[in-house]
């Protein structure tokens, strides 16, 4: 949950109704509004009523709206657990007509204007507060009107002298609270709302539930006489309430452990008062524990005591904190609450927040801590705990059920108690609540998890938590030492009266049993209210009555309330054992756990890739794998020729240019035999591009992938795509078997293709097959192995057809072949090698498993070769993906525990350990952002939450599918080593995802950079919104396009990775969000530098009417020699002539200047700044004046350092009939240096260095230059200077477009 910056008293949010018919069920939204809004009623529903609660930072408690009087008047009250009366201030209150403070912004009663208002106990209301505050007058009674209930007579006090602003409504025990004596009937206590709400016939049972809506817990409901199960996630279970002297007045249950984790451990706190009662109670903001138990909780999140507010404070942005505290009750096998630390940090005021001016925090703003220390029981629980719980209260069997409040629902499911006295509805009893008589054994914690809670914040103290001073840890509340760290000449008391929310301020209410021992050392944290009487017990009276007590009734506190600390509720709880050791959630004790169906699950799944240079035919490949496997009915072909087009190509524009545009992910099983049994396996396929402007979807599909199969065309061989794929796949360790595809094409030869890959991608690579016959007569292929000739037969050749008789041609090339197989794994694998040299044939199985373990070693490939568009051998390479490509526990997938300094961690694919998995690619669908996320570790269920590492927040997983091409099918859960997506997950890409037992974060993948940019901008304003949405979903999407506004044309610039990549994007604009674009010029992403060292001297001075601007350094500029990429910023300052402070100014200010070039505005690289001297003045200077100073120097030095401007030069590879190659040589010639021609037998391959600026356009030449039949592809390459005349030309233009622009 996120908290949010507290508002004016007199806002509210307000509820938004919306009745729905059928099932006597209301459905019902709340709605965040920035004033005060009418209220709207609910209808009743099923036996249930529900009413709107918020939960405002300023008022600290949650408040619900009601209707009081004839006719009904609209109040605003506080509503409260811990008590039961009903109360309201007068309109004539001094407090309500004070202009000053506000008046009573959330409303007043009027008695004159209800025709049924009538006062029962004239002078008898009379409540107190521990801080000062109260309230007298009247008790009367009215109609009173919650959530649509009119009840016609309900008691409440009217405050005629009040300074409290508003009013509350109690839902506790009925026997908590006053007495009311009239002249009529003997003084007793009064029936309660949900009491009333029985009489009346509104709800079956005095019961009621109460959660928070929204992640801001700024608002929620409750719900008398139900539950709404879509409310809470896990089980609702059911625990006992304990009575004072057998007496039920207080929601008091028994809090059995408490534990403290953050990404550095985790740790059990202990206590002498386990086990502990406390009391549930909504009214009060803080939480109330025992001094050694709340001591011990401060020294885990960091928290250290004030004196001067008597209660513990943290730094503010603690509130970020990964850490959270774990709260078991009713024994061993209770329930248990997650209370993380955003709920724990709240401000201490309304405007400034005080600032620590001394110790660890000194310079970090204060707040208050949400758990604070007493030293008596019964303790206590308020917001800060209960607004992570869902809690249904039954008041008849006096149980609560608890579980953990599902902040993401949407839906909704009430089910009404069926009766009086009925159990709460789908709860559970807490199993051996009677072991809660054990005491459990007392040790120290060993503050692990405290270094986690200051350092996941990022900001701070990095180990302020875990070098705490002792005297914060142990000592008891009274030994705390007079030593603050806010200390006293910090104005904290000098900050506006209105906007201090201690003492007064803070209004916020505990339970009515409580004793007025509880506010040592936290006046301001709580009102509390008392009794003036006690409660008997009469056996013959089976009711309980207010005995011995005084007919004025008046609301006070008591020191003779009974104390609990010794009685039954002090015995009912036992400490929570801890979690599994650490040792039992290693990968070795996971592995040992692992049941045979699991170790035989994860030893069929296959996780892999279809990826290669354009055209080679991968989605031709998978197509055939879906065909084969069962997962598609029919074949369609790629471009859509028969109207449908390839499944995996469900973009209209794939199916219209042919290509791949984005990587789609499917799933499918393969039988595949072996000795004789079929095993089945299960293979989750990624179809990737092969077009380079789209390289990002091969990047992060390499990263999720254990393996990947590389197809390369049979006459072409290794391209310019191929070899970025190889890098990609070495970038990520993906182990790959090559498929050297279209071997039926005119020119087809396998074996140069394989000494291709050996000698260009420089990776060892063995023919595991030949082909049986060549270009239009293949028909099959050889089985070096297994020495066996394999054909397709049948429609679409499904039916496989193995024969032992290898064709007599070919007999003497098989051998050979396998000779050389057996060679080549010799070179890769020890075991190969030792029978190689003791000139001994391996068998089958020795030769499978050498591929095998030499191919998951990233040492061998083994090349397969068929022609998918023949339907031709490509079931042989099912079968090599499942023999030779590496299952998800055979590769080493490594976190980073970023509780111990980023350190490595191999993952295991187990899934009885701690989930890991991360999220690689986002798409946004008509039901919203779908995000696909490999498991690595663990399982995923659906409903179930996960934290998210980045941002440190707690997300629910609503929906889990798994992916075939553009469907999806729904699964409850997925397994360790799987890929699946899901929905209603706010991320980006790259975000890792735990399940909040490890801190753990996994790195991202490669982004290259954008190296071409075009301006953009619709033809019509009114397509302004669409356009917007579009923008941001793309860039959600795709992280290598990108988009800004240019500060000094004000153009919106989008920029990408190639001609293509732009074109696609502004043709998605115009068919899914119907937005016509202009665009114009592309622009180059030039960058500046210098060429020698330039010293410099520059002296800033100016003077204006009040203080100056003064600055002096002193310096050189010259080429960085280490990275002709990086820029590198040196201070060599000696004497102190420049102080520190202003040295980090001058650093950001070549940062600055370096991000806006003095040439063209580009960015500068590959310079260096070294700062040696300077001069300062004692009033003038500043962090400003440096920075400027540091801007304007390296501004005038860098002409003089031979400043020039960069071109980013393309890798350009350009295919085409040999017959064209003197037509492309002249095309070149203009464009760029060649590096390389290669020319076969039909074709030839150039690749040459071009300048970018220089290939705007150049398909179309190259179609007409090669009569459509070429094809070039590019990427980045490197930086280089620009031609002279080039660098002119755009220098002048620059400064033609500014002079223009200043002109203006």
């Amino acid at each position: 949950m996120k908290r949010t910056t507290a508002v004016a008293l007199g806002s509210l949010l307000a509820g938004a109704a919306q009745a729905q018919a059928g099932s006597g069920v209301v459905q019902w939204g709340i709605q965040k509004r920035q004033q005060p809004q009418d209220f709207t009623r609910l209808r009743k529903r099923a036996s249930t009523f529900e009413e709107v609660v918020t939960n405002e930072d300023t008022r600290g408690g949650y408040f619900a709206t009601c209707k009081m009087g004839t006719p009904g008047q609209d109040l605003t009250l506080q509503l409260d657990t811990g008590s039961s009366d009903i109360w309201v201030p007068d309109s004539s209150a001094k407090v309500c007509r004070d202009i000053n403070t506000g008046g009573c912004t959330l409303g007043t009663f009027n008695p004159s204007k209800s025709t049924t208002f009538e006062v029962v106990g004239k002078g008898e209301f009379d409540i107190s507060y521990v801080d000062g505050s109260s309230s007298t007058g009247d008790y009367f009674t009215d109609v009173f009107e919650i959530g649509g209930a009119n009840l016609q007579n309900m008691t409440m006090g009217l405050g005629l002298k009040t300074d409290i602003a508003y009013g509350l409504v109690g839902v506790g025990y009925a026997l908590n609270e006053a007495i009311v004596g009239n002249t009529q009937s003997a003084a007793e206590a009064y029936p309660n709302l949900p009491v009333n709400m029985v009489k009346e016939g509104l709800i079956n049972s005095v019961a009621y539930s109460l959660w928070l809506n929204d992640l801001d817990a700024n608002s929620g409901s409750i719900l008398f006489g139900g539950i709404d199960t879509e409310k809470y996630v896990g089980d609702l279970t059911r625990i006992n309430i304990y009575p004072t002297q057998n007496v039920f007045t207080s929601f008091l249950v028994a809090l059995t452990s408490l534990e403290a984790t953050s990404p550095s451990g985790s740790d059990t706190l202990t206590s002498q008062k386990f086990p502990i009662p406390v009391v549930l109670d909504s009214g009060t903001t803080l939480s109330y524990l025992p001094t050694d138990l709340a001591q011990q909780v401060w020294k885990e999140a960091g928290a250290v005591y004030s004196p001067e507010f008597q209660l513990a404070v943290i730094p503010c942005n603690m509130q970020n904190s990964a850490g959270f505290f774990s709260f078991g009750f009713a024994g061993p096998s209770g329930p248990r609450i997650n209370v993380t630390m955003d709920e724990l940090v709240l401000d201490i005021t309304n405007g400034q927040p005080p600032v620590f001016n001394a110790g660890l925090y000194k310079g970090q703003n204060a707040c208050e801590f949400g758990i604070q220390n007493f030293s008596t029981s019964p303790y206590l629980l308020g917001d800060t705990f209960l607004r992570s719980a869902y809690v249904a209260y039954d008041l008849v069997n006096n149980q609560i059920g608890i579980a953990a409040t599902n902040f993401n629902s949407t839906k909704s499911n009430v089910v009404p108690f069926p009766s009086s006295g009925a159990p709460i509805p789908s709860a559970t009893a807490a199993p051996d609540q009677n072991q809660a008589t054990n005491i459990p054994s007392v040790a120290s914690p060993t503050y692990a998890a405290s270094a986690g809670f200051t350092d996941s914040v990022g900001s701070g103290s990095k180990s302020a938590a875990s070098s705490m001073p002792a005297r914060f840890g142990y000592t008891q509340l009274g030994q705390v030492p007079n030593i603050s760290l806010l200390s006293r000449p910090l104005p904290f008391f000098s900050l506006p009266p209105p906007l201090l929310r201690v003492a007064k301020m803070r209004v916020i209410r505990a339970v009515a049993a409580l004793n007025s021992g509880r506010a040592i050392a936290s006046r301001q944290g709580a009102r509390y209210l008392g009794l003036g009487c006690r409660v008997a017990i009469n056996n013959a009276t089976p009711t309980p009555r207010w005995t011995g007590c005084e007919i004025a009734g008046r609301r006070h506190f008591s020191g003779s309330f009974p104390r609990l600390a010794a009685v039954s509720a002090a015995e009912a709880a036992l400490k929570q054992a801890k979690d599994l050791a650490a040792a039992n959630m290693t990968p070795e004790a996971a592995a040992a756990r692992m049941t045979p169906e699991e170790v035989k699950r994860l030893s069929r799944v296959r996780n892999i890739g279809i990826a290669a240079h354009i055209d080679s035919g991968k989605t031709t490949v998978t197509e055939r794998i879906l065909y084969y496997t069962g997962r598609v009915k029919a074949i369609h072909e790629v471009r859509g020729r028969d109207g449908v087009g390839a499944k995996m190509d469900s973009m209209e524009l794939e199916r219209e240019r042919g290509i791949t545009i984005q990587s789609a992910a499917t799933f499918a099983d393969w039988p595949k035999r072996e000795d004789g049994v079929e095993e089945m396996y299960h293979i989750n396929l990624i179809d990737t591009p092969g077009h380079i402007d789209f390289t990002i979807e091969v990047e992060r599909a390499m990263r999720v992938l254990d393996g990947a199969v590389m197809v390369l065309c049979a006459v072409s061989g290794v391209q310019s795509q191929t070899i970025t794929v190889d890098r990609q796949m070495k970038r990520y360790n993906v182990p790959r078997i090559s498929f050297i595809n279209k071997m039926d094409r005119m020119g087809s030869n396998p074996f140069r293709v394989v000494d291709m890959i050996n000698t260009k991608l420089k990776f060892p690579a063995a023919a595991v097959q030949i082909p049986i016959g060549s270009e239009k007569e293949f028909e099959g292929v050889v089985d070096l192995i297994e020495m066996k000739a394999i054909r397709n037969e049948g429609q679409r050749g499904m039916n496989i057809k193995i024969t032992k008789e290898i064709p007599e041609e070919l007999q003497e090339l098989a051998q050979q072949k396998r000779q050389e197989l057996i060679e080549k794994l010799a070179d890769v694998d020890d075991e190969i090698a030792e029978l190689f040299l003791d000139e001994k044939l391996p068998t089958n199985e020795q030769i499978k498993a050498a591929i095998r373990r030499a191919t998951i070693a990233l040492k061998f490939t083994p090349v397969f070769m068929g022609s998918a568009l023949a339907d031709k051998s490509v079931q042989p390479m099912l079968d090599g993906v499942c023999d030779y490509l590496p299952n998800p526990a055979n590769v080493e997938n490594v976190a980073l525990d970023r509780a111990n300094n980023e350190s490595s961690v191999t993952l295991a694919p187990y899934n009885s350990l701690p989930f890991v998995g991360l999220a690689f690619k986002l798409e946004e669908n008509p039901y919203g952002q779908l995000t696909y996320i490999r498991v690595y570790q663990g399982s995923l269920k659906k409903g179930t939450y996960l934290f998210n590492s980045r941002t440190d927040k707690k997300v629910r997983i609503p929906r889990i599918v798994r992916m075939h091409s553009n469907e999806m099918e729904d699964v409850t859960e997925i397994g360790a080593g799987e890929i699946c997506a899901v929905f209603g997950v706010d991320c980006a890409s790259g975000d890792t995802f735990t399940d909040g037992k490890l801190p753990y974060s996994m790195s991202s993948m490669y982004v290259p950079d954008a190296v071409m940019s075009l301006s953009i901008k619709p033809k019509k304003s009114s397509d302004a919104d669409a356009f917007s949405k579009a923008m941001n979903r793309f860039m959600r999407e795709d992280p290598t396009f990108r988009l800004h506004v240019d500060e000094e044309s004000e153009e919106t610039i989008i920029s990408g990775m190639g001609e293509l990549h732009l074109e696609v994007y502004v043709e998605r604009l115009r068919r899914e969000y119907k937005v016509d674009c202009e665009t114009g010029q592309p622009r180059v992403a030039y960058r500046e530098t210098i060429t020698h060292k330039t010293e410099f001297d520059y002296l800033l001075k100016r003077q204006s009417g009040g203080p100056g601007d003064y600055a002096r350094v002193m310096g050189w500029i010259e080429p960085n020699p280490e990275n002709s990429e990086e820029n590198h910023f040196e201070s060599k300052v000696v004497g102190g002539t420049i102080p520190d402070k202003y040295l980090s100014a001058c650093g950001k200010g070549f940062e600055e200047a370096c991000d806006k070039g003095p040439l063209l505005g580009h960015k500068v690289i590959g310079t260096s700044l070294v700062v040696t001297d300077g001069a300062t003045h004692v009033t003038d200077s500043s962090d400003y004046a440096f920075n400027l100073a540091t801007q304007l120097a390296f501004k005038k030095a860098f002409s003089e350092a031979g400043g020039q401007v960069l071109e980013p030069l393309m890798k350009t590879t350009i295919t085409a009939p040999a017959e064209f190659q003197g037509n492309i040589l002249m095309l070149m010639n203009k464009r760029g240096t060649i590096i390389d021609t290669e020319v076969g037998a039909d074709e030839f391959t150039m690749v040459a260095d071009c300048s970018l600026n220089a290939m705007f356009g150049f398909s179309s030449h190259l179609r007409a230059a090669t009569q459509g039949k070429g094809e070039f592809s590019m990427e980045f390459s490197h930086y280089a200077a620009a031609a002279p005349h080039l660098q002119k030309e755009l220098v002048a233009k620059y400064e033609k477009e500014w002079e223009a622009k200043r002109t203006k």
